[in-house]
């Protein structure tokens, strides 16, 4: 279709911002059938979209917007989102040579990074520069990048629909058989006196409290020996059914993510992939600002709670793991993978 836009976002942070920009994507798609899309991303990034982003721009820290405007320019892009608030980001819309470019701005509450912002754009949205009390989620702010270009409100919320959009690995098959309960290990789940010992008696107390018998533990290259320690710490009846999912490629990674029941994580960006797939969550928080950070980053499509994560002390694992694995039955039952995509 000769006349169809062709838009690029820029989102030059890391994983859990990048998912978050996928109800954008979907919007204009919608708004406009014959549309191309591209993407600037950063290295941490740059594997997650499907081939529905038919060209990925890699952007690292050296990497300056003059080096990428010849490529950019080549596409012949007419639109750029910039999802970024990072100057590269603006300066690699600008490079792009689209025509049209939106971004954030503050409008007086940083005067001179404001009206910086407003002279690289043609379609300025404006987002508080500070805090408040009450955030929106973070899909739904990115979202209104694309409205200036004719998406249509609501943010599209179907994750049978926004999963399109990632480069799920099926060289083994769809995943289907949805048995295993997972658990995300990250640093920060051990935050406020949670060592191995009592992460494992978290994962012990909810799977059996799940109704799964299937435990799948997941962690980043960095974290693979707290995982490792974590597995070693089961009690014996879990360990026999547990299993620590080596580190792959982003694409091996979402493909595991989508193979399970449901997942416990931290706010990681394991949250936002598991939110845009479908895959039910459970979402554990930091008491500090929960009612914000919940409010803003909570899963996206997919069934989900945002819970409190206390400090650990005697007992505290297995009755918080018994408190989440309580959810767990009540978030599968509206497992959205298990319904039919009308088309």
């Amino acid at each position: 279709m000769a006349d169809a836009p062709r838009f690029l976002l820029v989102r030059l942070d890391g994983l859990g911002d990048a998912l978050a920009c996928i109800p954008a994507l979907e919007g204009l798609r919608n708004a406009h059938p014959g549309a191309a899309f591209g993407a600037i991303c950063s290295p941490s990034n740059a594997s997650v979209f499907s081939r529905r982003v038919q060209h990925v721009h890699v952007c690292d820290t050296a990497t300056h917007a003059d080096a990428l405007g010849t490529e950019l320019r080549a596409i012949g892009y007419t639109h750029a989102l910039v999802a970024t608030e990072e100057v590269v980001g603006y300066g690699l819309a600008r490079a792009s040579g689209a025509p049209r470019r939106s971004g954030f701005w503050h409008r007086f509450e940083k005067p001179f990074k404001s009206l910086w912002q407003y002279a690289q754009l043609t379609d300025a949205v404006y987002r508080p520069a500070a805090w408040t009390a009450r955030p929106e989620h973070e899909s739904v702010a990115l979202y209104r990048l694309a409205l200036p270009f004719g998406a249509l409100l609501p943010a599209p919320d179907d994750s049978r629909r926004l999963r399109e959009w990632l480069a799920i690995d099926a060289s083994d098959g769809a995943s289907t058989a949805h048995e295993a309960l997972g658990f995300q290990i990250a640093g920060k789940l051990s935050a406020g006196g949670w060592g191995p010992a009592a992460l494992a008696a978290l994962c012990g107390a909810t799977v059996r409290a799940s109704g799964l018998r299937v435990l799948t533990l997941l962690a980043a290259p960095s974290d693979q020996g707290l995982a490792l320690a974590v597995l070693e710490q089961l009690d014996a009846d879990v360990r026999l059914h547990a299993t620590l999912v080596p580190a792959a490629s982003l694409p091996r990674w979402l493909h595991d993510l989508d193979s399970l029941a449901a997942l416990v994580t931290p706010d990681t960006g394991a949250a936002h992939a598991a939110g845009m797939l479908g895959v039910p969550v459970i979402d554990l928080f930091a008491q500090e600002r929960f009612e914000q950070l919940s409010r803003q980053w909570r899963p996206w499509a997919a069934p989900a709670v945002c819970i409190v994560k206390p400090a650990a002390a005697e007992s505290v694992p297995q009755q918080f793991g018994a408190q989440i694995g309580a959810q767990i039955p009540g978030l599968c039952a509206r497992d959205p993978r298990t319904r039919t995509l009308a088309r």
